[in-house]
């Protein structure tokens, strides 16, 4: 189970924005005041997913492994939730200081580097890339394609910077013929916006969605086919659809062994630094064996597969010997 980040801070469903903030206050304090780190990055992470509006309504629908692992819609998908795991930066935002009980009045004329007013805006530190999954089917990565990927994220209402809202934001990938799995499309700073952070860069990364008669590796289609025992050994011609949607009629004409391989030359896929340049296809049988065999049919097979025999040139043939009696003359 995820982390009840109501019972965190002592509080219930109905709680309101400013029950949340007291809470926080409280607890923060005795956990900073006492040393109690773990108790003190919970509460941290409980006021920070609850005091801003979007996440707790995430949170309220989905729960904590929804809000973290981000939440797909029809057309997009909510970028995950990550608490950057600094309980002081989160007091610092809410209190202004590092130190609760500091002397607020004289920060105000007398302000440390953290702090540029009348923005109110410090130094900031870069939130940790978000990435994603962009799987596409191997007729994208074959003819090209644009993706439209839609996010949802956290903006300022206003110049002011004093509160955020949601807002639909749309990321345009172009994929370009070939394109290999694991390439990175990398979008600086479109994550959630806040006064203490700098945007998150959003990064998605390509794999291929399994195809039902290829896949790739490198430049070359690979595929399976099932063949009959009688396919193998006497050859058949093979109907394949490419991904262009063209019919090829490959003939087989050796006996396929089950380490036979069918090479057809630039029929793989586009080289995407070169798209005039492509791989090959490259065809592995799978050959099913009868489970029976009538006698006289193996008969027949056996008489089939037996080597002829060579007839033997007469000149060359074996010879009986011929004795001759031996006379005086002999001796």
């Amino acid at each position: 189970m995820g982390y009840d980040y109501y019972g965190i801070l002592g509080l219930n469903k109905n709680c309101q924005d400013l029950d949340i903030k007291k809470a926080y206050r409280t607890l923060a304090v005795e956990h900073y005041q006492e040393g109690r780190r773990d108790e003190f990055i919970l509460t941290s992470e409980a006021y920070d997913v609850l005091s801003e509006p979007c996440r707790r309504a995430l949170y309220d629908q989905y729960g904590e492994e929804g809000l973290k692992k981000g939440v797909p819609t029809n057309d997009g998908f909510i970028l995950p939730y990550v608490y950057h795991g600094d309980p002081e930066k989160t007091l610092k935002d809410f209190f202004g200081t590092s130190n609760p009980y500091a002397d607020l009045v004289e920060k105000r004329y007398s302000p440390e580097e953290l702090f540029t007013f009348p923005l109110g805006q410090g130094i900031r530190e870069k939130e940790p890339p978000l990435e994603r999954t962009l799987a596409l089917s191997l007729e994208e990565i074959f003819h090209g394609a644009t993706k439209k990927m839609k996010i949802i994220r956290n903006v300022f209402e206003d110049d002011t910077e004093e509160t955020t809202k949601p807002e639909e934001k749309i990321l345009t990938i172009t994929i370009k013929r070939g394109l290999p799995a694991g390439t990175r499309f990398e979008f600086p700073e479109v994550g959630d916006q806040g006064h203490t952070i700098i945007p998150a860069d959003v990064i998605f990364v390509t794999e291929d969605k399994p195809h039902p008669i290829y896949h790739r590796e490198n430049l070359d289609l690979m595929t399976e086919r099932n063949i009959s025992l009688e396919q193998a050994l006497v050859g058949f011609t093979l109907p394949i659809i490419t991904l262009d949607q063209r019919l090829l009629q490959i003939p087989i004409t050796q006996v396929v062994s089950p380490d036979y391989k069918k090479l057809v030359e630039g029929e793989g896929m586009p080289d995407w630094n070169e798209p005039s340049r492509r791989g090959n296809m490259i065809i592995s049988f799978k050959i099913e064996f009868p489970k029976y065999i009538p006698k006289s049919s193996k008969a027949l097979i056996i008489k089939a597969l037996k080597k002829p025999l060579i007839e033997k040139d007469k000149k060359t043939q074996f010879q009986q010997p011929v004795f001759h009696k031996r006379t005086k003359a002999d001796r």
